[in-house]
């Protein structure tokens, strides 16, 4: 080896040369290293002094023990930026995965795979596009971050053929239904109108299979509200619903005979109200023959009989109202706004007002509640047991709601004078009471039937004012 002195210059070129005996006994200079960085330029210039033993040792004691390299981004994210969908983007395929066989090894085979042409923004499905599911479910129209949101178009496919049939055209919103759309069902049925996280909620119109027609109101994908039902036969409803069944007040006219009765509707059927002709039945064309002549017969207070018997079905009914009932339709925004002030200020650190504060909250309302009393709504309102503990009573504001639109409905009811029930005798096995208010007025003289037809003529009545089945109340006599 050779031993020399060197320096280096920052404008040189940046190589260590080393001197080597080269087999013709001639000194070969060859290069030994590349210095990527130094230190500094000014250790660079100043840096001399006897080269020997390996160069890499010199230059990895002048800098420190370690070496320097300028830092680069790996290639992935190059390719990862240039595949970052924005914008309008061709056709991508999704590959479908691949089949796995009976004994565990995969097939040459894969499942369907999926397609989208269309927008795209921060690498996600935004904007205009199709999509083609896995499934062969295809749609078409806006994304907003990679789920369906705004307007759009839904098919399916159905049959052998996989013929795509539209399914639903309307809002969307975070991937569900949402908004004004109309749906066409499998059966033939088909709704427009408003939807809510996938459901039929609000306005709407539904044809059923059989050719009825509902047109009102929804909530959670049932009918509830006020809404009228038109049936294939000619029959009509419109009142009320809940749950999906009428439930309230409503009016039913019945085709073929032309009646219509008007009154309370519980779990689907009526209960109390009038039953009168509202047009003339079709099935008598002719005058009816007069056989006899029956004394008249008349309510001495046809209108207390009617109440009592609407205030029997509204007592008996108002528990499953009240918890079944959407909130929405007992109290205005206002009322919620005013209710959630008052019920935040009075309830517990649990976030639940327990007996106390309920005595406390009623009296801010302007109704002083005794204990009693209380406890009564509780359990009127299905929020109690009749021997529950009182102390260990606590209501959600939901609840809370629920019980004031019992204790309303209450005072309503004391206001506008309704009848209890405990009015009337109403045992169906003992009639004097009902015939002390009642009066049969028969023109003289009676003969011996008169007592038993008036008799009969009163029970028509009264159990029609009585919630009974309405298939009891005709009541003919022939003589």
């Amino acid at each position: 080896r050779l031993n020399f002195r060197f320096a280096l210059h920052p404008d040189l070129s940046p190589h260590l040369w080393r001197a080597r005996d080269s087999p013709r006994g001639h000194g070969e200079a060859r290069p030994a290293m590349s210095v990527r960085q130094l230190s500094s330029p000014s250790q660079a210039s100043g840096y001399s002094g006897d080269y020997g033993g390996d160069g890499n040792t010199a230059l990895a004691n002048h800098t420190g023990g370690r070496t320097q390299r300028t830092k680069t981004d790996p290639l992935w994210r190059k390719y990862d930026a240039k595949a970052n969908k924005s914008g309008q983007r061709g056709t991508i395929y999704w590959v479908g995965k691949s089949i796995m066989g009976e004994d565990g090894a995969l097939k040459d085979e894969r499942t369907k795979g999926a397609n989208y042409h269309g927008e795209w923004g921060n690498n996600k499905k935004h904007g205009y596009g199709v999509q083609v599911f896995p499934s062969g479910e295809k749609y078409e129209g806006q994304w907003g971050n990679g789920l369906r949101d705004g307007e759009g178009t839904f098919w399916a496919p159905v049959g052998k053929a996989k013929k795509l049939r539209k399914v639903y055209v309307g809002g969307w919103k975070d991937d569900r239904r949402h908004g004004r759309g109309t749906c066409f069902f499998k059966n033939g049925e088909f709704f427009q109108g408003s939807w809510d996280q996938n459901k039929m909620h609000g306005q709407g119109t539904l044809r059923y299979e059989n050719g009825d027609l509902y047109v009102g109101e929804w909530h959670d994908g049932q009918r509830s509200g006020k809404g009228t039902l038109n049936k294939a036969n000619g029959d009509c409803y419109e009142g009320y619903w809940l749950a999906d069944k009428r439930e309230g007040s409503g009016s039913f006219f019945y085709s073929d005979s032309g009646k219509v009765f008007v009154g309370e509707w519980a779990n689907d059927l009526p209960k109390s109200g009038i039953y009168t002709q509202a047009s003339p039945n079709p099935e008598q064309a002719g005058g009816v023959p007069t056989t006899s002549v029956l004394p008249s017969l008349r309510l001495a207070m046809p209108t207390e009989v009617l109440e009592g018997a609407l205030a029997v079905v509204r007592n008996g009914r108002k528990a499953f109202r009240a918890n079944n009932t959407p909130v929405t339709r007992l109290f205005s925004d206002e009322e919620l706004s005013s209710l959630q002030e008052a019920f935040a200020a009075a309830q517990r650190g649990d976030g639940l007002a327990g007996f106390v504060e309920l005595q406390a909250l009623c009296s801010q309302l302007g109704s002083d509640m005794e204990a009693d009393h209380l406890q009564e709504l509780l359990v009127t309102s299905g929020l109690a047991e009749q021997d529950s503990d009182l102390d260990a009573v606590g209501l959600a504001f939901d609840d809370f709601l629920r019980l004031i639109a019992v204790l309303l409905d209450e005072e309503a009811s004391h206001e506008s004078g309704d009848f209890n029930g405990d009015d009337y005798n109403w045992d169906d096995s003992n009639i004097d009471g009902l015939t002390s208010r009642c009066i049969a007025a028969a023109p003289p003289p009676v003969d011996a039937l008169g007592p038993c037809v008036a008799l009969l003529g009163l029970r028509a009545v009264l159990l029609l004012a009585l919630d009974l089945d309405l298939s009891y109340v005709c009541v003919s006599v022939t003589l």
